[in-house]
Order: structure tokens, then C-alpha cells, then sequence
């Protein structure tokens, strides 16, 4: 028994070790560290494996700096970089680091210095967690070998890699400015690309790790010689370097296989008055939310085939950036609003909504979102509260409300919605007689990376069966909420997943509308989240690489898409309180 478990925890161990053997970690190189305001400690704390320190030997003194008309007295090797080595080593916190010492004076005389000094460190040099590498003025390559086992040499050469032992070379290092004059914006062109991989190759098959000097000092420098196989990333912004590169892989997302797109018939009467009315509502969902989906999904996507497109602004009555609930109140009532307030105006005073509006003309009205249907969104279509947390609040509202059915999330709130809500599974639900929640989830509904799959878009096809068994004309909300969450957390492959669902849940609209020819669908957002960016990519393989300004929401126009009677009128850029208009104009006609 002991021998099994003992077997498991080896396999176990195994597995993890191969996990981490797979997972994409970059190093990054504070170059000229003892320029920063805080050397060492500031490339240190912030994760750098590499940190350089020129020296110069002088007065049998080996001060960093870069030339001796710089030397500052109080700026020595031991101070700057060794006793913060040594105090990290006492205190059990010293990880593993490359230490590059470049070398500005004689070779011969510095080094015996630095040797005397290490020394001096016996609890450094014997210690594995630091390597120190010898970079600048260097003995020859048949000398390296003279040296004690604790130095290591940062060979510049890649046409001696081949004749010269590389017993006690730590890495190859070479000017970036001999091979390519990118200057870290765009793309490097096809001769450099050629050139710079020959370069990284050379040192890869000779077994040593790989470091470009002189290099451009951008985000998108530093992704592409990491994907390139730089194995450390020169900079002089080491916190910021390492922080962008540790997010590259999770920023960068591939589809495997495209999703069909459905293509829009256009065969309705533009000129006449719809019977039925589809909102769609991509929480947080801006033009490169959907630009880095129709990447994903290999160039197309659904809602690429409309062709009317307006743009809307997004802005609440008290500030520049709207939350989701002031955004979708304008929607919802045609008036601005405070952040926070649901239905309300800006002095609490509740407003008429599209589903009061539109049941009093004699529609069905209908809500299917992946949030819980007391969330902002989805609670702005039926509620009057000032609060937009006011959960108790909003579902008495609810109960009050004409809705004749929800699909969504907030099931946790099921007890006290029963009395005026009739529950019903997805499967069993084939009629609203009276008013009917069908639940798929405890809170929000589960995110796709959760496991959600296909169910938001069979809930809208469904939504809109049901709908079409009864005579009435029909209003429905529909809302992807968790767009919005993938910008929160800035993560592109939350965003560009999400966003895909949207798109298959726009072509059940878009298919309910061609096969009947009396369906307007709106397709907007609330507002944008996160200020998410398209930097890298490649469409015929469904990669996409996003960037992020913020975690929070931004004053990005939004798009609108229109199709359907009276689908040309949302064309233009206006403000979003004219959808609710834009939308009552169209079923007035």
C-alpha cells in the first residue's frame, strides 16, 4: 500500500514537473540596471532573472558605472549589488538570478579584483541560485577556463560557437542593431526576420540561451523576439516588460476550428413597419471586442453581414463613462441617467420603459440573458430603483413587471420570484400562459470557459419559437452579458469566447427575421470595457493578441448594427437614448 502511494506521489510529481516544463515562461534582462532609481531592488521585486551592472576598476575599487569620468564613490559592486544578494540569501527570499557583469575596464586586472571581491561572498558563490556572468571586456575563449568555477562568461560571437568550448559560457549575446534596423513598431521586415532567426538559431543549436543587446524598447518588441526565442528580453522598463510578457500567452487566444457564420438574406421591405422588435446587447462589447472575434473565427463572423452600422455614444448624465445600468436605462427609457440607477431618471423619478412601452401596445416581451435577471442590464427593461445592488428592490419590481418570460441566471432569487413567475425548465418550455423564468444558472449563468457551451444561443432560438407560436408582435432583450467580465479581467480569450457565442445567438436572430421578413434586430453595447486593443495576430490561423488600457469600462463609441424593416434609420452616430427612439419610431410606423 505504502509502495502504491509512493508510486502515485512520484507519477504526480512527474506530471507537475512536466507542466511546468511546458509552461511559456519569458526572462527579462534589466539592462544598465544601476541607471534605474532604484537599482537591483526595483529589476528584483519586479521579477527580472537578469540584472546588468557595468564595472570599472579603479583604486583597486570596482565601482559600477559605465565609464570612469562617471564613477560616484558611494557606488560600488558590494554595495549596489552584492550585500543585497548577500542580505536576500540570509533571509531565505533569494531566488534565482542571473547577475551580468560588463566589464569596462582592463579584463585582466578587473577580473582578478571581481574574483578577490566574490570571494569575499562565500555564501554567493557557492550558492545555486546565482550565476555571475562575465559580459563586455573578456578574456579570450581559450582562457575562460582558468577561471573559478563561479564565473561564467557572456560569449558575443556567433561564428565561434562552433570552435571554442562552451564549458563555461553562460549565454551568447549579440548586438540586435547588426541584424535588423526594426525600430520596435509595425513589423520587422522579411530579409531582417531572416536574419535575426539565423542569428537566435546559431545560438540555440549550440545549446546556450540567447540574449539580443541594443535592442527597440516596445511592447511589441518584446512579444516578438519572445515568441522569436530570445530566451531574455533586453529593457530598460524591466517591471513593465515582465508584466506584459507574463500576460502574452494568456492575452493571445487561438481558435481551432471556425465557427459558420450565417449570411443575412435581405429580404425584407426595408420601408415597412416591423411586426417584432430583437435588442441585442454585447456587455462591454466595443469594435475590437468584435474585431478579435472575426480574427478568431478566421476573418467572418454573423454580424460582419450587416450592413448597416451606426455608431453610438455611451456617456451617463454624471459622467463621461457609464456603467451598465445607465447605459442600458437609455436604451431602455430614452433618457440619461446616473451611473448606478435602474429605469430611473437622474433625480430617482421612475421612467417608462420599451417593455411597459411595448406591452401596452400589445406585445409579448421577453427577456434572455447570460446574467441574473435582477443584473443592471437585463433590470433596466422592467425596474425603477436608484440602486442597481438593490436585489430585494429590483425583484419586486420584477414581480411587478409585463414580462411574460425570462431565460437567465439568478435562480438563487427563485423562492421569491415564484409568486408571480412560474419556473420552467428549458427542455418542457413550449408556452408562456402565463409568466414563466426558465433559470440556467444559481447567479450569472456559467461562463463559457465554465462550461456553458452552446445554451445562450438555443436559449434565444428558443425564446424565439415560443415567441412565434402566438399572434402577438413580440419585444426581446437579449444580452451577452459576460463579454463584459472577459474585459474586467483582462483576458483575451474571455473576451473573443464570449463574443463567438454572441455572434451564433445574432444569427438565430438574424435567421428568425429572414425566415418571418417582419423582425427589426438591433445589435449594440451598454458600453466598452476595458479599452481592449487587437496587437498581434493572424486571421487565416485564428490567432489574436489583445492588449488592455484599463479593468474598467471607457467612453469608446460603441457599434450598432440594424437589419430588418426600418433598419436603415439607425445608420449614423448619435446618442444611445435615440435606439429607445429609433425603436419607437419603427413600431409606430
Amino acid at each position: 500500500m505504502n509502495k502504491r502511494i509512493l508510486l502515485i506521489l512520484v507519477a504526480l510529481l512527474v506530471l507537475l514537473g512536466v507542466g511546468v516544463l511546458r509552461a511559456q515562461v519569458y526572462k527579462v534582462h534589466s539592462h544598465n540596471d544601476y541607471a534605474q532609481k532604484l537599482p537591483f531592488w526595483y529589476a528584483y521585486s519586479n521579477g527580472a532573472a537578469s540584472i546588468e551592472s557595468d564595472i570599472f576598476l579603479k583604486d583597486d575599487v570596482l565601482y559600477v558605472t559605465h565609464s570612469e569620468n562617471e564613477i560616484i564613490r558611494e557606488h560600488t559592486l558590494s554595495k549596489m549589488y552584492l550585500d543585497r544578494l548577500l542580505s536576500l540569501h540570509q533571509s531565505g527570499e533569494l531566488r534565482e538570478l542571473q547577475l551580468l557583469i560588463d566589464v569596462k575596464s582592463g579584463a585582466e586586472k578587473t577580473l582578478r579584483k571581481l574574483v578577490e571581491v566574490l570571494k569575499g561572498y562565500p555564501a554567493l558563490v557557492e550558492s545555486d541560485k546565482v550565476k555571475f556572468v562575465i559580459s563586455g571586456n573578456r578574456p579570450t575563449p581559450e582562457e575562460y577556463k582558468n577561471y573559478p568555477d563561479f564565473i561564467w562568461f557572456d560569449h558575443q560571437n556567433l561564428d565561434e560557437l562552433d570552435a571554442i568550448s562552451l564549458e563555461k559560457v553562460a549565454l551568447v549575446s549579440v548586438s540586435y542593431k547588426d541584424y535588423s534596423g526594426w525600430n520596435g513598431y509595425g513589423r520587422l521586415t522579411a530579409p531582417d526576420m531572416e536574419k535575426v532567426q539565423t542569428a537566435i538559431e546559431k545560438a540555440k543549436k549550440a545549446g546556450k540561451p540567447f540574449r539580443f543587446w541594443a535592442t527597440p524598447d516596445t511592447k511589441t518588441a518584446w512579444a516578438r523576439l519572445a515568441k522569436l526565442g530570445v530566451d531574455y528580453i533586453n529593457t530598460d522598463e524591466p517591471a513593465l516588460a515582465k508584466q506584459y510578457l507574463d500576460n502574452l500567452d494568456k492575452n493571445t487566444f487561438k481558435k481551432e476550428s471556425p465557427v459558420p457564420v450565417y449570411r443575412p438574406k435581405y429580404g425584407y421591405k426595408a420601408n415597412a413597419a416591423p411586426k417584432n422588435v430583437i435588442l441585442m446587447i454585447g456587455d462591454g462589447n466595443g469594435l475590437a471586442q468584435i474585431a478579435a472575434a472575426m480574427i478568431a473565427n478566421q476573418g467572418d463572423l454573423t454580424v460582419a453581414g450587416i450592413k448597416t452600422i451606426g455608431l453610438v455614444k455611451t456617456a451617463s448624465s454624471d459622467d463621461l463613462i457609464t456603467d451598465s445600468a445607465a447605459g442600458a436605462t437609455a436604451m431602455a427609457t430614452g433618457f440619461k441617467t446616473n451611473n448606478r440607477a435602474i429605469g430611473v431618471d437622474s433625480n430617482g423619478k421612475a421612467l417608462t420603459n420599451l417593455v411597459d412601452i411595448t406591452s401596452d401596445y400589445g406585445f409579448n416581451t421577453a427577456i434572455v440573458t447570460t446574467d441574473a435577471i435582477y443584473g443592471a442590464t437585463p433590470s433596466s427593461f422592467y425596474a425603477h430603483r436608484v440602486e442597481r445592488d438593490d436585489t430585494e428592490g429590483l425583484v419586486e419590481d420584477l414581480k411587478q413587471s409585463k414580462l411574460d418570460f425570462f431565460i437567465s441566471g439568478g435562480q438563487n432569487q427563485e423562492r421569491s420570484i415564484k409568486t408571480a413567475f412560474t419556473t420552467q425548465s428549458m427542455e418542457s418550455f413550449d408556452s408562456f400562459q402565463q409568466p414563466t423564468a426558465i433559470y440556467l444558472g444559481e447567479n450569472k449563468v456559467p461562463s463559457v470557459q465554465n462550461g456553458r457551451k452552446d445554451a445562450f444561443p438555443n436559449a434565444v432560438k428558443r425564446a424565439l419559437e415560443v415567441l412565434s407560436t402566438n399572434e402577438n408582435p413580440f419585444f426581446l432583450m437579449v444580452e451577452a452579458a459576460q463579454i463584459d467580465n472577459g474585459g474586467h479581467s483582462n483576458s483575451t480569450s474571455g473576451i473573443v469566447e464570449e463574443m463567438l457565442y454572441f455572434d451564433q445567438a445574432i444569427a438565430e436572430a438574424l435567421q428568425f427575421a429572414d425566415a418571418h421578413g417582419n423582425t427589426l434586430v438591433v445589435i449594440t453595447a451598454d458600453h466598452e470595457t476595458s479599452g481592449f486593443g487587437i496587437v498581434g495576430g493572424n486571421s487565416s490561423e485564428g490567432v489574436v493578441q489583445g492588449d488592455f488600457l484599463t479593468m474598467d469600462h471607457t467612453g469608446i463609441l460603441v457599434p450598432l448594427f440594424a437589419y430588418g424593416p426600418q433598419s436603415q434609420n439607425f445608420g449614423g452616430v448619435y446618442e444611445n437614448t435615440e435606439i429607445f427612439q429609433k425603436i419607437m419610431k419603427a413600431i409606430r410606423k
